[in-house]
């Protein structure tokens, strides 16, 4: 955990907030998916997670370079009845070490209970051969979490196996009894599947009825950020140059 470091570069009020984890997954709809909260609700640039495990290198966006793990986060939505919506997502375009992922998910966690957030919801893609029927489905780790799937009528998975930052969330949350909810769509493995991370993008959306994220931008553009990042991907070869040219819009 020492090498772990949470900088908040501003501090902000994110009690009772949902803490949205988007880490790359299948189809990389968790990086998609999270960048297009980002830019749709431009949400404040917050805070940043070093290690020095985590890969040397920056991020460039819009012209300027950051951290490969970044912390974005919203004001706070209240509507008339008195309740209040807040969205922070924490990022990144890569996924951490293998041995780092467990103290990396847990000072997440610590730092989410430090600030108040009501809610940890991860990102995930699902594997699928069929392209015809994709669904969404859910694990959650408590009461609350639990209802809050069946009011959405999302299927809860009974049997399974998932790895990585989730699957560390999701059993230090029902360990804890902390509010933990994982989110998965089918989604082509080969390819970056924005459709899919407009699925998810839905389920978030009425997770928070106080805030709009709208996916349909992201459904009409989805055929060309996926040939554009098709391209991308086929013309990045082992021996390219260290810094690395992101299509722009690459994520609607």
């Amino acid at each position: 955990m020492e090498d772990i470091k949470i900088i908040e570069y501003k501090k902000m009020d994110l009690s009772k907030s949902m803490l949205v984890v988007a880490f790359p997954t299948v189809g990389l709809v968790s990086s998609i998916a999270g960048r297009y909260i980002i830019d749709s609700l431009e949400l404040e640039y917050i805070g940043e997670i070093s290690s020095r495990f985590f890969i040397p290198a920056t991020v460039i966006l819009k012209g300027v370079p950051r951290p490969p793990v970044r912390i974005y986060a919203g004001k706070k939505t209240c509507g008339e009845n008195g309740a209040c919506d807040q969205i922070v997502v924490v990022i990144s375009e890569f996924m951490p070490p293998l041995g780092l992922i467990k103290p990396l998910s847990n000072a997440i966690m610590n730092w989410s209970e430090r600030k108040g957030c009501s809610v940890i919801v991860t990102l995930e893609g699902l594997h699928t051969s069929d392209t015809k029927k994709p669904g969404v489905y859910g694990v959650s780790t408590t009461p609350r979490t639990k209802r809050m799937l069946e009011q959405l009528n999302i299927e809860s998975i009974q049997e399974g196996m998932i790895t990585g930052d989730s699957g560390v969330f999701l059993y230090e949350g029902a360990r804890l009894q902390k509010d933990v909810i994982c989110l998965l769509a089918d989604a082509h493995a080969s390819y970056p599947d924005s459709r899919a991370a407009g699925m998810l993008l839905e389920i978030l959306d009425k997770l928070l009825p106080g805030i709009k994220i709208d996916p349909e931008p992201l459904y009409r553009e989805a055929d060309e950020i996926e040939k554009r990042i098709r391209k991308f991907l086929e013309q990045s070869k082992p021996t390219a140059p260290s810094i690395t040219h992101l299509p722009s819009g690459m994520y609607g």
